[in-house]
């Protein structure tokens, strides 16, 4: 591996840091993030084209920034993640469009990230699962059925009443009177202060809520588990066949 590849890599895990702590402190990724990855990865598709009097680095950078385009554009439209984290794929479509050494997805670096970044979400919620049942924690005094009392301790944990801020969305509603597990999260803009102050009213001390953790968190992880590990989703694969 070169060391203009190693610098890409070390910007990348750098500016996917800066991103993953700026959604979880704003719940909003600065445009600079994407761009920023995506005009390194063009400036060095351009070196390369230059160095070699051949198009095919460029070319091939291109076609791989607006494949993942196509997928962000899709995924935004299917309401699976915010147009934020399909930017920060598109930059590292550019940054990174392929890596040698591992197997990637169609040997494709940011759809192996993606393809990474999916599993650590679904392992996410077996770690919740499994904290609040190491805590013996339940949400029992909601008046919801057991599938759903379930869900939310896949999602969610107990949180103290004064604790609730704008990093936390609450996994509950009041029908008739009687607190109920929502699982649909609902307006993300809701007034955090107004539904602290109507919970102290109510004499509720704690509540179940979730953190509502950023896409770009499972993006980063899957970011660097596809440089040192490869696709874990295509090894997992291989195994079955």
């Amino acid at each position: 591996m070169d060391t203009l590849t190693i610098l890409k890599i070390a910007i990348g895990t750098v500016v996917l840091f800066h991103a993953s702590y700026v959604d979880i402190k704003k719940r909003e990724i600065e445009e600079w993030h994407w761009v920023f990855l995506a005009v390194v990865g063009f400036i060095h598709a351009i070196y390369l084209s230059i160095s070699f009097e051949s198009f095919r680095p460029i070319l091939f950078t291109g076609v791989v920034f607006l494949l993942m385009f196509g997928l962000a554009l899709l995924l935004f439209y299917l309401g699976l993640f915010g147009g934020g984290d399909g930017k920060i794929l598109m930059g590292l479509g550019a940054l990174l469009p392929s890596l040698s050494g591992k197997e990637y997805a169609f040997g494709l670096f940011p759809v192996s990230v993606f393809d990474n970044a999916l599993i650590m979400s679904i392992l996410l919620p077996i770690g919740i699962l499994s904290y609040n049942i190491i805590k013996k924690d339940s949400p029992k005094e909601y008046e919801s059925g057991k599938f759903k009392k379930i869900l939310a301790m896949m999602v969610g944990y107990r949180l103290e009443t004064a604790k609730l801020s704008d990093k936390f969305y609450p996994l509950e509603e009041f029908k008739d009177g009687k607190r109920s597990i929502r699982l649909f999260i609902g307006d993300l803009d809701f007034d955090v202060a107004e539904y602290k102050e109507e919970l102290t009213k109510k004499g509720i001390k704690n509540l179940w809520a979730t953190p509502g953790l950023p896409f770009v968190v499972p993006i980063t992880i899957g970011y660097l588990l596809a440089v040192f590990f490869g696709d874990i989703m295509l090894r997992i694969v291989m195994i079955f066949i």
